[in-house]
């Protein structure tokens, strides 16, 4: 029997208190988005019916940051970039897998190195870059989300293209 096992109520517990520990802080945003600045800063963690000032503040939000065309550009820049990732990176993984010589290993083996990098590294550069060749546009965030998620995207599809048999892809072509 482990540990876990033993004590099957303790871990609940723990578990529960940090899930709880990890909520209260979003809980207390929701609370305070239905109330007014002053009630926010006399009575944080309170709600009354007093300081309830509805849906207002969401409101305001809204007519002051043109919320639909922002999420209209989130989600031509989401989808796009997944779907540049997905076309570039799943070609690439099987060039690495099906010709497996020694620049497929090294381009592999850069692909690798580009989950290693963090973002932090490069941000100023990546930002300076950027700037200069004017591709501070949603269509240039495709190439830098490309650029940042072809590492892990390769590393995935190369493990599903190597399991994948190379005779199946033969019978394929055979077969038209």
């Amino acid at each position: 029997m482990n540990e876990k096992t033993k004590h099957p109520a303790l871990w609940t517990v723990l578990f529960t208190l940090i899930s709880l520990l990890w909520i209260f802080p979003i809980a207390l945003v929701v609370l305070n988005s239905f109330k007014s600045k002053v009630d926010i800063a006399s009575n944080p963690f309170t709600f009354s019916s007093k300081s309830f000032v509805g849906m207002s503040n969401y409101v305001l939000g809204s007519n002051r940051t043109d919320f639909p065309m922002s999420f209209l550009w989130t989600i031509v820049v989401t989808v796009g970039s997944v779907i540049l990732i997905l076309l570039c990176t799943s070609m690439c993984a099987w060039w690495i897998v099906r010709v497996n010589n020694w620049a497929a290993k090294l381009l592999y083996v850069l692909f690798l190195f580009n989950m290693i990098v963090p973002f932090q590294m490069v941000m100023y550069t990546l930002a300076y870059i950027t700037n200069t060749l004017k591709l501070n546009t949603p269509w240039g965030l495709w190439i830098i989300y490309l650029g940042f998620g072809a590492g892990l995207a390769v590393f995935i599809f190369t493990g599903v293209i190597k399991g994948i048999p190379q005779e199946l892809e033969e019978s394929a072509m055979i077969d038209g």
